[in-house]
């Protein structure tokens, strides 16, 4: 990770917003950011993770399967 990187300010998500984990390479529904960590949860529902705000990133845009 670069010196820029590290210096930049985390992405801040909007509940209910796709996100990505960077950390775990999942995505997941941002829910709140409680003791300074975020909390998401699975797509299909599920037990909820904590992710630290400078692994979050948007989600990828995903292609539609018809294309």
């Amino acid at each position: 990770m670069s010196t820029r990187q590290r210096n930049a300010p985390a992405y801040r998500p909007h509940v209910g917003e796709l996100v990505l984990d960077r950390r775990t390479g999942r995505t997941g529904i941002y829910m709140d950011t409680i003791g300074g960590e975020h909390y998401l949860r699975p797509e299909g529902g599920g037990r909820e993770w904590a992710a630290e705000p400078h692994h979050v990133a948007p989600a990828p845009e995903t292609r539609d399967s018809a294309d």
